[in-house]
């Protein structure tokens, strides 16, 4: 896309988004008028597009916005330490889907049904994907609004599938195939990359797969489930496909780590994040631009994709403390920062895809900018915010399932006796928790 039609475009929704607020805010007399807000997120792109858009939002209203960034590990510690101490010094914080139950359940977040039924306004995006909503819900009620999200899905070098001569896989089986024929390991070319690193990072993919073939976190006891057939199954295939035909290094591999094996043209295939699209289509920033291919997870032995999509899905939302004294005026912002048309800005200006307006995402900017919307679409219609449970122990199971899956990836292990230490591991958590009393 051309600047000079970015800039129309900017212009427009610029436009559009200061006379809706500034409409808003006049017809109720600026009632927040004098109140400084302060938000704490990480340090992304899309923070840095937002934050541009803030002064527009401080004129209209007669508010005072403190927006603080930090990097995610610094940034956990000061929201922790923040809610704990109930300090409110912090109006908004992030929430990510997978904290919310914890934080929830804690008392730290208030939450926000309330807020939408009686103080709804225009700036309220109601087209948000239902999923990324899912996400932010506990125990029937919604906690945070989703700023920022992504999806599952494959993404392939186009060429090489040409080359040679085969088909893109739509079922696990033939993704192993041609991961096979696409590794050339005395020429530095391997078939797939996936994220596969000890810890909480690996089972938002590795997991996705153990779904597909039919394997539950949880039994329905709240038991383990890591050990069943469907699970053990599912882990075989991760740790199969990567051990065999991955990089040397995959057990040491990140998102980062994997959309580097990508954009370097190293590695044929590789399912992760919709959002990797802003960088592997970047030609700054990427060697294989021209050469990608989009399309959902293959299925799995279980059943088609419509009923075990392989499920990665996160979504970040931005939740209002608990112990926040200026609660409606956070609102008011925390509309503001995730309607349609600060999205849409974020995106054209800041390389923000990971909107999650539904009409956003599916605009002819966001379809001109980045490709594969439609499988991105599609696949937020197909996974399942729950192929991991929504409980207050999340990360710990998390982490239990993750440093074991590694673990069978490097060969340290068999996936059975990986798992058998991630049923324990796990069974342990959720004893003290309360679950089997």
């Amino acid at each position: 896309m051309g600047k000079g039609y970015k800039g129309i475009v900017w212009f427009v929704v610029a436009i559009l988004t200061i006379i809706g607020l500034s409409g808003m805010v006049l017809a109720q007399d600026q009632p927040y008028a004098g109140t400084t807000v302060t938000i704490i997120t990480w340090d992304t792109a899309t923070a840095r597009a937002i934050e541009k858009l803030i002064p527009e939002f401080e004129k209209a209203t007669g508010m005072k916005i403190d927006w603080n960034v930090f990097a995610e590990p610094v940034l956990r510690e000061k929201v922790i330490a923040d809610l704990a101490a109930k300090t409110g010094a912090y109006d908004i914080f992030l929430l990510d889907g997978w904290q919310t139950a914890r934080y929830a359940r804690a008392g730290y977040v208030a939450e926000l049904d309330d807020l939408l039924a009686n103080k709804k306004s225009e700036y309220y995006c109601e087209d948000f994907a239902p999923i990324y909503l899912d996400a932010l819900r506990y125990d029937g009620k919604l906690w945070g609004l989703p700023y920022y999200g992504h999806v599952g899905i494959m993404m392939y070098r186009k060429d090489w599938f040409e080359e040679k001569g085969i088909t893109v896989p739509v079922n696990t089986d033939e993704l192993m195939a041609a991961a096979e024929k696409f590794t050339d390991k005395a020429n530095n070319k391997f078939g797939i990359a996936m994220r596969a690193i000890k810890g909480e990072d690996n089972p938002i993919i590795s997991t996705s797969w153990t779904w597909v073939h039919g394997g539950e976190w949880l039994d329905e006891d709240m038991k383990p489930g890591v050990t069943s057939p469907e699970f053990i199954q599912g882990a075989k295939w991760f740790s199969d496909i990567l051990k065999n035909y991955g990089p040397p290094d995959v057990s040491r591999y990140s998102w980062l780590e994997v959309q580097n094996a990508f954009v370097t043209g190293t590695t044929g295939v590789i399912f992760d994040a919709s959002d990797f699209i802003g960088r592997i289509e970047d030609p700054n920033l990427s060697q294989i631009v021209g050469k990608i291919g989009y399309a959902l997870a293959p299925a799995g032995p279980f059943g088609p994709v419509s009923e075990r999509y392989a499920s990665h899905l996160f979504t970040a939302g931005m939740g209002i403390n608990a112990d926040s004294k200026n609660i409606e005026a956070a609102w008011l912002f925390l509309q503001w920062m995730t309607s349609k048309d600060v999205q849409m800005r974020t995106m054209i200006e800041g390389g923000n895809t990971g909107i999650t307006s539904v009409s956003a995402m599916a605009s002819e900017e966001f379809s001109k900018t980045y490709p594969g919307v439609p499988v991105i679409l599609e696949a937020l219609k197909l996974a399942n915010p729950d192929y991991m449970p929504h409980i207050a122990e999340y990360p710990e199971l998390c982490e239990a399932i993750g440093t074991q899956i590694s673990r069978s990836v490097t060969g340290e292990a068999s996936v059975e006796d990986a798992m058998k230490i991630a049923y324990d591991d796990m069974y342990k958590v959720l004893e003290q928790a309360g679950y089997y009393q």
